[in-house]
This record gives C-alpha cells, structure tokens and sequence, in this order.
C-alpha cells in the first residue's frame, strides 16, 4: 500500500479486536479516547436483556504488550439495527483507561463515489489481523444510512471478524466510517457474474446514533448553521417547491457530459418564508448527521416527494458576506483536500476532484457575487452538483450566473439526438416484448415509447434549450428513456427465463387433456372450466407461474379424481 512498516495512523493502535470471555474474535473496534470502544451492536453476543449486559475482551493489537482490558456496553449507547437496516452502533466501557493517545482520528468526511478506502479485521484463521482495500460505492439502503465498498479485488470483500472495524480514506489516514456487513449474489448466479460487496456507516451517521461520539470527531460538520431547520412537524406550506428540490437531490450526477454543469438556480426573496422554509427542510433531511434528529413525523407525515435521500446534500454554506476564498476554504476543508506545493484553498480546490453536491445560499449577498459565481464554475468544472439561491431575482450575480452555466448549443443538439437513437432503442425492445405477447395493461400507468417521443419532440422546442435550466429537464428525461427501456430488458429475460417452465405445463395440459375423450359428458362439464383456466393462466406474457402451476395442477387432479360413489 506503500505505507512503510512503523507508519500508523495514529500509531494505528486505535485498532481494537473484541472476543468472547471464552476467547473467541466476535469482531473489531475503534478506539475512542481512553475508555471508550466503538463496534457494530451486532458484535456484541445478545443475552436477552434490552441492553447487552455481557462482558468482552478488548485487544488494542497494535500496542506492544498491551493487556486484553474487560468492557461491556456503556449506558445509553446501544443502537440495535432496526427493521429498515438503520443504526447498528455501540459503544463500549473499558474496564480500565488506555492511553489517550491511542484514540482513532474520526473523520467527517463525505463518502463520495470512487475514494479509496481500506480496513483491517480479525477473519476466522487470522486472529492477529488481516486488510482490505476498496472504494467508496454511494449510498445504500431504504434509508441509504450504509455506503457500499467496491472491492479492490474478489478477495477484498469483509468477512466474519471485520463488523466494527475502521474504514480509513487511504489519502488522509482519518478513519471516516466503520464497516457493518457484505452481501453476496445467491450461488445460482454465474460466478463471472456474482456480486459482492461490503458496506459501511459513515461517521456522520454514527454522530446521528450516538451524539456522545461528537466529542471524538474532527472536520466541519456538512450544514451551516443558519440554513438547520428544527423539523417541526407543522408540515410544508410550498409543497411544489419541496418537491423540486427533492426531485434534483434525488436525481443522479451526469457522467460523460463534459462541459455541461449540473447546476440549478433559484430565488427565494426576504419574505418568502415558506420557500426559505422548504429549503431549509429539505437541507436538513438530506444531511446525514442531522436528519433524525427532529421528531419521526418529519418524515412519515411529510406531504409525497418532499422528502430527499439522506446523504444527497454533502455541503450546505450560507454564503452571505462571504469572499470567494473563505467559500473556497469551507469546501477544502469539508472534502479534506490536499495540494502539493500552494497550499492556498483555491489551489487545494484546483489540484482535485471535487464531487460534491453543494448547496450555496445568498450567493448575490456575497462580499463580491461574481467572483463567488467564478468559483462556483470551478466546482462544476471539477464535478460539483451545485444549487445557488439567490435573494433578488434582478441581482447581477443571478445574471452572471445565467451566462456562465449556460450550456454550448452543440453540446446540447448532440445530448438530444443522443436521446433520439437511445429512444428508438427503447421502441425496439418495447415493440419486441408486444410481439412476444405481452398485454398493454401490464405497461399501464408508466411512460411507453409513444410518450418518450412526443416528449422529446416537445423538448426539441422548449424555450429554456439554451438555458442551463434544460440540463435538468435533459437529466429527468434521460432517467424516463432508461427506465422504459430496462423495464422492456427486463420482461424480455422474464419471458425467456420463463419458456422451459411454461412449455413442460403446456405438454402436461395437453397429455392430461387427451383424457377427457374417455369422460361423462358430466364429468367434462366440471372439468372444462378448470381447462381453461389453466390455458388462460399459461397465454399470459409474462407468466404469473406459480398461479399457472396451481391452475394444471388442480386440472390434473380433477382428472384423476373418479366420479362421486365410483370406486377408485
């Protein structure tokens, strides 16, 4: 890894191994301070009671000599995984203090895709300690709490022994997350084709579970503190604006349109409070260490679409009074940048990638507007999602940023034909599942083909083409045509996986159905309309089999059963 043999991160002796008094490895752990553990609850063996009440060991196994010290699950501090796959943490008492010294370097820092990571566990046969690599792979979950780990390798998937064990930014040495578990493709898939994959909680969301852990994290938290909304339950009086912002935090980053900025304004003027309101929620609910902090019915009673994934914010800056730099500072430090040489913020933000999703406020109410807006196409250029609110729509800045966002013409007329080819594609499959036999009504209520091309047509004029607010009516059309288009691919490979199935219960129909010549006329007459059930059930493309296989099967059995009051 090129790290030579005496070069920790903080000595790594922030690693913990935890075992079972019997002395077996039930997992890892980071070392908070000098009495405090961090592991995954799962980790800990369930005695029964609400809060474990079992005593483990606790190894620092990289300092010299250390002594297995006795902890057991600090009061307060156990946060079971939830049936929605949330929380997952605990934190340990020592039994005895450990040096300070020793504590991990926990670290805020947004998992964005594609940073590389690596982990050391304890797996069955290597007590003493084994390390993977991989790379941040986005978020994950019906809560999206996890963020997946792509393997450097197949061999670089978590195993039993790794839950609880620091995940470090390889580029920074802070430990930024702790591992919590893998999955694994079901063996009948193709082993080229199987899948594995580890998963992580990333420090914000552990500081969410367990706000005491706040004490041992560095880096700026990801909201400012005037754009924090106290998530009242009062519900949301700009619904449709709620719903716009959470339809651009949902929507995905564009890839491979170099030159086109995922950039969209706003304006929401001084006494728009139930705009600024909307805004300030949908913050809030995106940002991981802050989102659950309010009361449930934030979420659960929110008016449909309103609510954004957790984790689509990873910066929000008021940026009022504010000079390009010190914004320039905020986003260096917030990502943990690193320049060689100048170490000035805007060279740290030049010398890397920034693939952040940035929500900047006030920008016309900045020191100067316009070279904040100058900045801002930086963070584009270098792959920043942006949304800039602005507090008066006939500000220079607004202007300015209109003129610089706006996307080439060519580059536009070439993502729309683009789009063309990929909607014919999409009519193609569309029109080959129609020759299969597959019904209109099972496309109901979704777009079909017909409405991707009258759409595109309408885009084609649309009278923002040459404005960079067409990027994302482009972006929400592209995600249609793919959604079309897979929904075709996938009920294409149904049909096909279907048809060996679906042919041996034709045959069996139609052996048992030579059978009925040798029936009573009055037998026939029950027998019929159980015949042609199944032969409706079997027509249907796709096939709902396990009703079709019920429907022969209660055909075959009507055939063997003999008439009332005949023996058998």
């Amino acid at each position: 890894m090129g790290i030579t043999a005496d070069a920790t991160s903080n000595g790594g002796t922030w690693r913990v191994r935890i075992r079972s008094s019997a002395g077996d490895v039930l997992g890892a752990g980071i070392l908070l301070g000098s009495e405090t553990v961090l592991t995954c609850a799962h980790v800990i063996p369930d005695d029964g009671l609400p809060v474990p009440a079992t005593e483990v060991l606790v190894e620092l196994v990289e300092v010299h000599e250390a002594r297995p010290v006795p902890a057991r699950v600090a009061a307060g501090c156990w946060v079971p995984q939830r049936s929605d796959g949330c929380g997952d943490v605990a934190l340990l008492r020592l039994g005895r203090p450990q040096p300070a010294e020793h504590a991990a370097p926990l670290y805020r820092l947004p998992p964005v895709l594609g940073r590389p990571v690596w982990m050391g566990g304890f797996p069955k046969g290597l007590d003493n300690g084994h390390y993977l690599r991989a790379k941040t792979a986005g978020r994950v979950g019906p809560r999206a709490e996890w963020v997946g780990l792509d393997p450097k390798s197949p061999r670089d998937v978590v195993r039993k022994g790794f839950s609880g064990a620091g995940v470090e930014d390889e580029a920074t040495r802070h430990v930024i997350g702790m591992v919590v578990s893998r999955y694994d493709d079901p063996v009948d898939v193709p082993p080229a084709e199987r899948l594995s994959v580890s998963y992580m909680i990333p420090v914000e969301t552990i500081v969410r579970h367990l706000p005491v852990v706040h004490r041992w994290v560095r880096g700026d938290p990801g909201v400012d503190r005037p754009l924090v909304s106290p998530l009242t339950t009062g519900g949301v009086q700009d619904i449709g604006f709620a719903q716009r912002l959470a339809i651009w935090l949902r929507r995905e980053p564009l890839t491979g349109r170099a030159g086109i900025a995922d950039v969209e304004t706003v304006v929401i003027e001084d006494d728009d409070h139930a705009r600024y309101e909307a805004l300030s929620r949908a913050i809030t609910l995106a940002d991981r260490e802050l989102s659950g902090g309010g009361p449930d019915e934030a979420v659960s009673a929110a008016p449909h679409g309103t609510v954004p994934p957790l984790g689509s914010v990873d910066l929000a800056i008021d940026v009022t009074k504010r000079t390009d730099t010190e914004v320039a500072l905020r986003v260096a430090d917030r990502m943990d940048l690193r320049s060689p040489g100048d170490t000035s913020p805007l060279s740290r933000v030049r010398a890397n990638a920034v693939p952040l999703t940035i929500v900047a406020v006030g920008v016309d109410r900045a020191r100067d507007p316009e070279a904040l807006v100058g900045f801002m196409k930086l963070l584009a250029d270098r792959g920043s999602r942006l949304l800039l609110v602005f507090r008066d729509p006939h500000s220079s800045g607004l202007r300015a940023a209109e003129r610089l966002f706006r996307p080439e013409a060519a580059r536009i007329d070439a993502w729309l034909d683009e789009l063309a080819g990929r909607v014919a594609l999409a009519a193609d499959r569309e029109h080959e599942t129609a020759e299969r036999g597959v019904r209109r009504s099972s496309l109901s209520d979704a777009e079909d083909a017909t409405a991707l091309r009258i759409n595109l047509t309408r885009l084609r004029s649309d009278p923002e083409l040459r404005s960079h607010r067409i990027v994302a009516k482009l972006a929400a059309f592209e995600r249609s045509v793919r959604a079309v288009a897979e929904r075709a691919e996938e009920t294409l490979k149904v049909i096909d996986a279907q048809q060996p199935a679906v042919q041996e219960l034709k045959w069996q129909l139609v052996s048992y159905t030579a059978m009925l010549g040798a029936k009573a006329e009055s037998e026939r007459a029950e027998l019929i309309p159980l015949h042609r059930a199944a032969v409706r059930l079997l027509a249907e493309v796709p096939c709902d089999l396990p009703e079709a296989r019920r429907a022969v099967d209660r055909f075959v059995a009507a055939v063997h059963t003999p008439p009332e009051g005949e023996a058998p």
